[in-house]
């Protein structure tokens, strides 16, 4: 049992004390304001966080933070909402913006130091010397007549299928931690329980929000109304943030290969659907047959039913400045970088089987 002499307990009085007045919070702002004038100027050197922070300091990082989110069926999200939202109102009312400030840093700090430095990796077009620049528009006209032909033959192969979401979650996370580890050249546990948020769901939906990655609990988060067609590359694109793939555009491409390189037939279905979001046009859709064609009609009914234009409008202005302060100059647009890097890389896919 550890005892504590009068001097020392005065001393953790004394500290406890300060943080309760908002005395760190200066200390924490600066720091705070310094990191992220540093990564909005993009001081940390790619070739250091890739090799001394994304191989080295976040696996450690990511395994124990897996460890916290797998262990408990419930969002880590949705306790960092019941907590925060009230905890700013009580701030607010009560003046204590010192204090507010203080934890708002310390939060970013958390975000930055333990899952945030991802954002100054290579990209990952680099990584696998994927030239994705000149790629001719006959390249892209046959990856789209072959997407097309992958979705007629996918939809007809699971008409004998069943759906099973538990078990394509446990496939998606595999296949997600293979890919990650080819091109990483390391593995390690990671968390893999993906979660819906009881409190955030219902904005996902007016803001028109898929899934989320929570860095705050290293957990996949998912819109709880995805169709069954649509989850596995969800899934797939938020287990991909969290192997530290902060990128959207990145983790989307690692979805793809998790998705159309699987020899599980509902994930190349779900993988070659999203893709045609991207490259699908007016004489395109002519292409894919009516059973896709079916789904992606149901997949937009989904998309506006209970969407907001303003929230979603909103969302996307916000997520836009949020990727540019973080390095990603294309901001949303980088999204759409998959269908380059797809193209680009098609002959490599057998590599992630």
């Amino acid at each position: 049992m550890v005892s504590y002499t009068v001097k020392e307990k005065l001393r953790i009085r004394d500290m406890l004390t300060t943080v309760r007045n908002g005395g760190l919070a200066p200390v924490l702002v600066l720091l705070a304001l310094l990191t992220f004038i540093f990564s909005w100027a993009g001081i940390f050197p790619p070739g250091l966080v890739e090799n001394w922070y994304a191989h080295g300091v976040f696996p450690i990082i990511s395994y124990s933070f897996g460890l916290l989110a797998n262990t408990v069926p419930f969002a880590w999200l949705d306790i960092v909402l019941a907590l925060g939202i009230p905890f700013t109102g009580w701030a607010v009312y009560h003046r204590k913006y010192r204090l507010l400030a203080g934890v708002g840093a310390a939060a970013y700090l958390a975000f930055f130091w333990s899952w945030g430095l991802n954002y100054h990796r290579p990209a990952l077009s680099a990584r696998l010397n994927a030239e994705v620049s000149g790629i001719a528009e006959t390249r892209v006209e046959a990856f789209r007549t072959r997407a097309a032909g992958e979705l007629n033959r996918l939809y007809r192969e699971l008409e004998n299928v069943t759906y099973d979401d538990q078990q394509l979650r446990s496939t998606a996370a595999d296949r997600v931690g293979r890919v990650v580890e080819i091109i990483d050249g390391s593995g390690w546990p990671a968390a893999r329980k993906v979660k819906t948020s009881l409190l955030a769901n219902a904005w996902f939906q007016m803001a028109g929000i898929d899934g989320l990655f929570n860095p705050f609990g290293h957990e996949p988060i998912i819109n709880s109304r995805l169709l069954e067609m649509e989850r596995p590359f969800v899934i797939a694109h938020e287990l991909a943030h969290v192997r530290g793939y902060p990128n959207e555009g990145d983790a989307n491409f690692v979805a793809v290969l998790a998705t159309l390189a699987s020899d599980d037939t509902r994930l190349q279905y779900s993988g070659w659907l999203h893709l045609w979001f991207y490259l699908r046009n007016r004489e395109a859709d002519t292409l894919i047959d009516d059973g896709p064609r079916l789904d992606l009609q149901r997949i937009a009914d989904r998309r506006r039913s209970g969407q907001v234009q303003w929230v979603s409008n909103m969302q996307a202005v916000v997520l836009d400045w949020y990727l540019k302060a973080n390095n990603v100059d294309e901001g949303i647009r980088s999204y759409s970088q998959v269908v380059l890097l797809a193209v680009a890389t098609e002959r490599q896919w057998d590599r992630f089987k």
